[in-house]
């Protein structure tokens, strides 16, 4: 008797480890693959024109998402999508488990590839293979002396090294070391690509040569066209006009936009490689007969960005010279994000809608091909994988308080990708630093940018923010700004200076790059206004007095945009200026302007001081100021 309840209870636990197997196997390899600072029509599947076969073929097999959310920058996306929730409700993790964490103590070989860019060090998140670098950007031929593996500590990288190429090598080891340990794989490829400084071997960007000599605003109506007819947008997304950050085409001189047409082939040429490395892995994981079993994701951490970088050195940077620093400037940003207004660090659609492809064949409704509409959000990633790997949040034991989770789960959506439910995330919370915020509740969004007044858009009919109804509805907008001081107060960590009132005057976009510079609240004209008076002052207001004592020789000056030979004002402020010793400079013995022409500052470091310190530079690059007169 005991020998054959010993056989029966042998058969029970054999077949009990049959099942457990079986739903093991059951359960998706998870590839995310995210793309640092591209833009929302990069991707030749959302209409743009940089090659893109192999995340054109993933489109193709799986789904596109068109009003998918992430974050302003790069950091908060990926708090939001390590923890499901915003980043100040994470509180730098003090509120959050990691979801690589969730995922290992599911099963999962977990593995990190490329940028962390989050509190700490990813293999105190859950991880346990890395490597990459834990800061938020790198040279891609060089790595700054920042690439580390494991817990080792950052060191040079050998000769022929190439950021995207190493990362997408180490994603592969991983994978393969866990297919070879029979676990699911949770594999994280964070490419540095496309972020500045844009490097990327010859043989990608002069492909792109003769591509931009049309000028971005021609390349952003074709990008539109291209949008409509694919069915990533509708007639609604109506695109605003450029502001006067943007530099005119037109008023560029021929050499001028041969450089700027070579700017934007660097872009070009990195994504094309990101591209080429995707191709890579998937068919590497089709020679392992993995990749049907792998759910496949793939975004990008914030709307396209730009660097601008220095104009004296615009056309010395060269992208496979390892000691070159090329970037793009604002009007190539314009074009990344198509069709939306401004760009990365912005809670506008410029800087947080970005493209979403996933492919999972066993795992969505979706006919292959297909384009989903409804409203989605990083943070909902976050629900979602643990929702496939059968955990839960919270646990059954946390050792501290946990935060709510930001995200909802998208396997209902992915199980019917009809749901009439177009704001399948209908509340979602925007913040970083002083430079933007942003609350969308259903139908409504408001954004205020610099600290200035709220922007309100009802984004059900005018989903790219081309008309602001602030003024046409205050009810509606003082109700959306209460929900945000509420939310930021009751359910965040915020730091006080992320949540100031927001109030007049209307900066615009440049604000934030002066600050950079100088300790500056307000500039009159506004950067990047467009209406400017032919006679107009400058008036720049601080938040310390100025001090022109010891600048002798450092001056600010002011030019047209296509004439750099002479300036059509400058300043040498001294002790004797009416501006020494006050918080606010005027100058008022400008000329009278041009109409309907673009102007931009240049100003040396140590035009003006601040407590004996000298500050004040502006190169018409990554620290611009311009603006444009009225008609």
């Amino acid at each position: 008797m005991v020998r054959v309840r010993l056989i029966l209870n042998l058969l029970v636990l054999t077949q009990l480890l049959a099942a457990a197997s079986h739903a093991e196997s059951k359960r998706p390899n998870i590839l995310l693959i995210v793309a640092d600072d591209l833009g929302f029509s990069d991707l030749g599947c959302y209409g743009g024109e940089i090659h893109t076969p192999a995340l054109d073929r993933l489109a193709k097999e799986g789904v596109r998402f068109v009003e998918y959310h992430v974050n302003p920058m790069c950091v908060v996306t990926r708090t939001s999508l390590m923890t499901g929730q915003t980043h100040s409700q994470s509180d730098e993790y003090r509120r959050s488990i990691p979801l690589a964490q969730q995922m290992r103590e599911a099963g999962y070989a977990t593995s990190i590839s490329g940028k962390w860019h989050q509190p700490g060090h990813p293999l105190d998140a859950g991880f346990e293979r890395f490597y990459g670098f834990l800061e938020g950007e790198i040279n891609s031929w060089t790595g700054f002396n920042l690439i580390r593996e494991g817990r080792g500590q950052p060191g040079s990288v050998p000769k022929g090294w190439y950021s995207t190429d190493a990362f997408t090598d180490h994603a592969i080891q991983s994978i393969d070391a866990a297919l070879a340990s029979k676990k699911p794989f949770f594999s994280y490829l964070a490419y540095n690509a496309p972020h500045s400084p844009l490097h990327a071997p010859r043989e990608n960007v002069e492909r792109y040569y003769g591509t931009y000599d049309r000028g971005w605003e021609a390349m952003r109506q074709d990008r539109y066209k291209q949008m409509l007819d694919m069915g990533i947008i509708t007639r609604d997304y109506h695109m605003s006009p450029a502001f006067a950050e943007a530099r005119r085409w037109e008023e560029l001189s021929p050499q001028e936009r041969k450089v700027e047409s070579r700017r934007m082939a660097a872009y070009a040429g990195m994504v094309d490689r990101m591209d080429e490395n995707i191709g890579r892995l998937m068919h590497h994981l089709r020679e392992k007969n993995a990749l049907e079993d792998t759910l496949v994701i793939f975004f990008s951490d914030n709307g396209g960005d730009y660097g601008n970088g220095d104009i004296a050195t615009y056309d010395k940077q060269i992208p496979w010279d390892p000691d070159s620093l090329p970037h793009v400037s604002n009007g190539w940003g314009r074009l990344k994000n198509t069709p939306f207004r401004w760009y990365k660090s912005s809670a506008f659609e410029g800087g947080i809608s970005s493209p979403l492809i996933v492919r999972w064949p066993d795992g969505m409704a979706a006919k292959p091909g297909s384009v989903l509409r409804q409203r989605t959000h990083v943070s909902d990633w976050y629900p979602t994988l643990l929702e496939i790997v059968g955990t839960t949040y919270p646990p059954a034991k946390a050792n501290t308080p946990l935060a709510p989770l930001h995200g909802r789960s998208l396997l209902p959506l992915l199980n019917n990708p009809e749901m009439d439910e177009p704001f399948y995330h209908d509340f979602i919370f925007w913040e970083y630093t002083d430079i933007s915020k942003g609350l969308v509740d259903d139908r409504w969004k408001i954004v205020s940018l610099n600290d200035g007044p709220w922007f309100l858009f009802d984004i059900a009919r005018d989903p790219a923010e081309s008309r602001d109804l602030a003024r046409q509805h205050p009810e509606i907008l003082a109700g959306l700004a209460d929900k945000w001081y509420r939310f930021a107060r009751e359910a965040t960590r915020m730091p006080p200076g992320w949540r100031k009132q927001v109030g007049p005057p209307q900066q615009g976009w440049g604000l934030h790059r002066m600050r950079l510079m100088m300790p500056v609240v307000r500039a009159d004209p506004a950067p990047s206004a467009i209406d400017v008076p032919l006679k107009t002052t400058i008036t720049l207001e601080f938040t310390q007095p100025a001090d022109f004592s010891k600048t002798k020789g450092k001056t600010i000056r002011l030019y047209r945009v296509g004439h750099p030979e002479a300036p059509v004002w400058q300043a040498d402020p001294d002790a004797s200026h009416a501006g020494h010793g006050q918080k606010k400079v005027v100058f008022d013995n400008l000329p009278l302007l041009q109409p309907d022409t673009s102007y931009y500052l240049l100003a040396d470091m140590g035009w003006v001081r601040f407590g004996d310190k000298p500050r004040g530079l502006l190169n018409d690059g990554a620290y611009w100021y311009r603006f444009r007169t009225a008609p």
